[in-house]
C-alpha cells in the first residue's frame, strides 16, 4: 500500500539560480518529463548547446560547487559547554596542540589543586583528544550530506560499415532525488553533530569526576600516611613511659614489649598507607595523561569538608533534567530516528534521473562522379561528343540538408515503486523512533535513581563526618588521655592504654575514610546532575581539628 503522504511537492522543486537571467532557455522541470527528442540541424544545435549549459551551471549551483570541512566553530561550542559543565579553565584545543605541553607544564608548577588537576586532564588526556576528532568527522557528514549526487556523462562511437561519417552519442544525466533528500539528510546529519557533541562534552564531565575521584584519592592517602606518622609518634610516648616506669621497678618487661608490639603494628600501617598513597598517585597521573613523565605529583587541595545538606532533590532532579548530556544525547537521537522516518518517507521513489542526450547520426559519404562514363553517357543521348552536366553547389548543398544531422533531447528515468514501495524500511524507521524515545525514558529514569542514590550516600557521610568531628574522636581522645593519666600514677596497668591507643588510631583512620566517602559522594552527585552543583545556601562547616592534633 502506498504511503497516505507523498515526499513530494512545490517546495521541494528547485529555484533557479541567481545567476541566470530570467527569460533564459532553461528546461522546465514539470514539462522535462514528458518532452521527448527532437530532431535538430547544425544551425539550430547552438540553442541546445546552451540549453545543455545551463542544466549544467544549476546543477553546480545546487551543488554548492568547491566546499570545505571547517571544524573549529564546532571545537570551540564544545570546549564552552565542557568549561560550564566542569568548572575548567583550560580544555583540549586541537588547533593549538602545539602549546598544550606548555600549559600543562605552568598548571604543574607550585603544586596542584583539584580545579588544576581537572584542567590537566582535560588538556592531556590522549582518549579524551582523540574524542574530539569525532566532532570534526561530524562536521565532514554534515558537508556531505548537503551535496548533490555526480552527474554521469557517457559517450558512444559507432564507425559505419563501408565508410562514411561515424556516430557519435552522448547523454548527461543528473539524479534529482537529491533536491527532497538533501533537506532532511542535513537535519540528520546535524542532529548527529550535536548528539556527537554532547558525547563528548558527557565525557568531559566523566573525566573530570574521574580525575577529582582520584584526586581526593590521594590526598586521604596522603592523609592516612600522616595518621600513622602521628600514632607512630603517640606510641613511641606510650613505649618511653613503659621504659621509664620500668627503670623505675614499677613496671615489668611485659608492659615495654606489649608497646613495642603495637609500635610495631603501626609501623605496618605506615608503609601500607604510602604504599595506598603511592598507588594512588599513580593512578591519577594515568588519569592526567602523564604515566611517561617521572616528575612527581605535588597536590595542593585537601579533602573537602562536609557542606550544610540544602540541596533539595526536586532542585537537583530539575537540574539533572536540564544539565544531563546524556539526556541530551537521547532526545537528539530521537529527532535523528525521527528525521529518518521522513527520509525513508521521501525515498518511495529512490531514483529519478533527468538528462540531456545527444547523437549525431551517421551517415555514408556522397559518391564521387566518373566523368568518363558521364561524358559517354552524354555523347550517347546527344549522338555527339558533348561534355557532362555540372551540379551547382547549391543542389549539392540542398541535398545535404535533406540529412539529419543530429539529435537532441530531455531524458527522464524513474524507478517505478509497484514492487517495493519501501514499506519495510518505512515501517523499521517508525519502529526505531518508538526505541528511541523509550530508551529516552530509560535514560530519564536512571538519570533520577543515580541523583536520588548520590544524595543519600553524601548525607550519610556528612552525618558520619560531623559525628566523627563532634563526638567519636574527641571522646577517643579523651579516652586516651584519662588511660595516660592513670597509668603514669600507676593506678592502672598497660593494657587499658594500649586498647585506648587502638582505638584512637581506628577511629582516626575511620575518619579519614568517612571524610573520602563523603568527597567521592559530592563527584557522583556531580555527575548524577550533569555538571557542577548548583549554590547552596548552607556555609561550608569548620570541622574540629582537636582529635587529629592530638
Amino acid at each position: 500500500m502506498m504511503p497516505s503522504v507523498l515526499p513530494f511537492g512545490d517546495r521541494l522543486l528547485p529555484r533557479p539560480a541567481s545567476n541566470v537571467r530570467p527569460g533564459s532557455p532553461l528546461p522546465d522541470w514539470g514539462r522535462a518529463q514528458t518532452e521527448g527528442v527532437f530532431v535538430c540541424n547544425p544551425v539550430r544545435s547552438g540553442i541546445s548547446l546552451k540549453l545543455a549549459i545551463a542544466c549544467v551551471s544549476i546543477a553546480l549551483t545546487a551543488g554548492g560547487g568547491c566546499v570545505g570541512v571547517d571544524s573549529n566553530g564546532d571545537f570551540r561550542n564544545t570546549s564552552d559547554q565542557i568549561r560550564q559543565h566542569t568548572g575548567a579553565e583550560q580544555v583540549y584545543d586541537p588547533d593549538g596542540d602545539a602549546g598544550t605541553a606548555e600549559k600543562v607544564n605552568d598548571l604543574l608548577a607550585g603544586g596542584l589543586t583539584e580545579e588544576e588537576a581537572v584542567s590537566v586532564a582535560l588538556l592531556n588526556n590522549p582518549t579524551f583528544q582523540a574524542l574530539f576528532q569525532e566532532i570534526g568527522a561530524c562536521r565532514a557528514d554534515v558537508v556531505q550530506s548537503g551535496l548533490l549526487s555526480n552527474p554521469t556523462l557517457s559517450l558512444g562511437f559507432r564507425l559505419v560499415e563501408g565508410g562514411g561519417r561515424a556516430e557519435i552519442t552522448g547523454s548527461l544525466a543528473q539524479q534529482i532525488v537529491d533536491l527532497w533528500q538533501i533537506p532532511v539528510r542535513k537535519r540528520i546529519a546535524e542532529a548527529q553533530l550535536q548528539r556527537t557533541v554532547a558525547v563528548v562534552v558527557e565525557q568531559a564531565t566523566r573525566v573530570a569526576a574521574e580525575v577529582r575521584a582520584r584526586y581526593y584519592r590521594v590526598l586521604a592517602g596522603k592523609r592516612a600516611e600522616e595518621l600513622s606518622a602521628d600514632n607512630m609518634a603517640l606510641i613511641q610516648q606510650a613505649l618511653d613511659v613503659a621504659q621509664a616506669r620500668l627503670r623505675a621497678g614499677d613496671a615489668g618487661p611485659l608492659d615495654v614489649n606489649l608497646v613495642r608490639m603495637n609500635l610495631l603494628d603501626a609501623e605496618i600501617e605506615r608503609q601500607s598507607a604510602e604504599r595506598d598513597r603511592v598507588v594512588a598517585e599513580v593512578a591519577l597521573a594515568g588519569a592526567l595523561g602523564l604515566s611517561r613523565s617521572n616528575a612527581p605529583l605535588t597536590l595542593a587541595g585537601a579533602l573537602p569538608q562536609p557542606l550544610a545538606p540544602e540541596h533539595d532533590e526536586a532542585e537537583l532532579q530539575t537540574v539533572a533534567t536540564e544539565q544531563r548530556l546524556d539526556l541530551r544525547a537521547a532526545r537528539l537521537a530521537v529527532t535523528s530516528a525521527e528525521n529518518e522516518l521522513e527520509r525513508e518517507c521521501r525515498n518511495v521513489f529512490p531514483s529519478i534521473v533527468l538528462g540531456i542526450n545527444g547523437e549525431r547520426t551517421e551517415r555514408r559519404a556522397m559518391p564521387g562522379r566518373d566523368i568518363l562514363a558521364d561524358t559517354l553517357r552524354s555523347s550517347v543521348t546527344a549522338g555527339t561528343l558533348t561534355a557532362p552536366s555540372i551540379q551547382p553547389r547549391s543542389e549539392r548543398e540542398q541535398a545535404r540538408r535533406q540529412f539529419i544531422d543530429s539529435l537532441l533531447g530531455a531524458t527522464v528515468s524513474i524507478t517505478l515503486p509497484i514492487w517495493d514501495q519501501n514499506q519495510a524500511r518505512i515501517a523499521r524507521a517508525r519502529f526505531e523512533v518508538i526505541r528511541r524515545r523509550k530508551l529516552l525514558d530509560a535514560v530519564a529514569e536512571a538519570a533520577a535513581q543515580q541523583v536520588r542514590e548520590s544524595l543519600v550516600r553524601s548525607r550519610a557521610a556528612r552525618e558520619l563526618a560531623v559525628l566523627f568531628d563532634q563526638e567519636v574522636l574527641p571522646q577517643a581522645v579523651q579516652n586516651l588521655e584519662g588511660a595516660q593519666s592513670l597509668y603514669r600514677t600507676g593506678e592502672q596497668g598497660i593494657l587499658p592504654l594500649i586498647e585506648s591507643q587502638e582505638t584512637l588510631v581506628r577511629q582516626r583512620r575511620r575518619h579519614v575514610t568517612v571524610l573520602q566517602e563523603y568527597a567521592l559522594a559530592m563527584v557522583d552527585l556531580e555527575l548524577a546532575v550533569g555538571g557542577r552543583l548548583p549554590p547552596s545556601d548552607g556555609a561550608t562547616e569548620e570541622s574540629p581539628t582537636q582529635g587529629d592534633s592530638e
